[in-house]
């Protein structure tokens, strides 16, 4: 594909069409999703580029999908093209050791130099089963932002629920975390290589968000857990309170800023 804006504009168009079709042709299934939705940024796109180039070469890394090309249309609606990558059917019966290894390479990977706030490389919120809806309420600029930010949730939990141990966070590092555990998210290609999949639920987040991800009871995510040999984490009780608070809490907020102190009245 050349880079003249006629040529770019053609093949912009051909991939709408392209997912207009697929969209009417399967929407009433009841699988059916989109291949990928995102906010129309760059979010998910430059985590999934940056542990692309990480993986390259690294013959100990899983496969990462090559984002090939972006854009969006009036920041309503991203398009994302990606390889194509053929995968052997499931069951596999050792995946979830295979996603396991891949899970620590991923937790592994270095952060970007001064990199210290939350959430996916291009910006945005961080998503995490933790927040309401899947989604962290607030841009948090460092990890001290979001220790705050959950110290305040316990002072907000009903006293007879509320955790007695508070919230450390500033002593951990910032992992590259995948939110989403279902099966879906990860697969085998035909070469035998385990696979990375949606990076829209990966971003970086303190090494205890990570932690409380894989201490779900759901059988994949627990079958994965049983090959981690990740540290204990004292936080895990406390953020499974402030979560199922935070779930039915009207204002997630908490009226705090993305430094996680009161918002100044104007």
């Amino acid at each position: 594909m050349t880079s003249t804006p006629g040529d770019t504009a053609t093949f912009e168009a051909a991939i709408i069409s392209a997912c207009a079709e697929h969209e009417r042709a399967h929407r009433r299934k009841y699988d059916y999703r989109r291949c990928l939705v995102i906010e129309a940024t760059s979010l998910c796109t430059e985590t999934q580029k940056y542990v692309f180039q990480c993986a390259k070469g690294d013959m100990s890394a899983p496969r990462i999908p090559e984002v090939l090309y972006f854009f969006h249309r009036n920041y309503q609606m991203a398009y994302m093209v990606m390889e194509i990558i053929k995968f052997i059917p499931l069951p596999v019966p050792d995946l979830p050791e295979r996603v396991a290894l891949a899970l620590q390479w991923l937790r592994d990977l270095p952060a970007p130099p001064d990199r210290v706030w939350i959430g996916p490389l291009g910006g945005g919120r961080a998503r995490h089963t933790l927040f309401k809806n899947y989604k962290a309420p607030l841009s948090f600029l460092s990890i001290q932002a979001i220790e705050r930010y959950l110290n305040t949730a316990i002072t907000r939990v009903p006293p007879r629920s509320r955790p007695v141990a508070p919230i450390s966070l500033r002593h951990e590092r910032l992992v590259f975390t995948q939110s989403d555990m279902d099966k879906s998210n990860f697969g085998i290609d035909d070469e035998g290589r385990t696979c990375l999949l949606d990076f829209g639920e990966v971003g970086l987040l303190p090494e205890s968000f990570a932690r409380y991800t894989m201490s779900s009871t759901a059988p994949f995510t627990a079958a994965v857990a049983q090959h981690l040999s990740w540290p204990s984490c004292s936080n895990l009780d406390t953020m499974s309170k402030i979560s199922g608070f935070l779930w039915i809490y009207s204002d997630p907020t908490l009226g705090l800023d993305d430094d996680g102190n009161p918002k100044i009245a104007s």
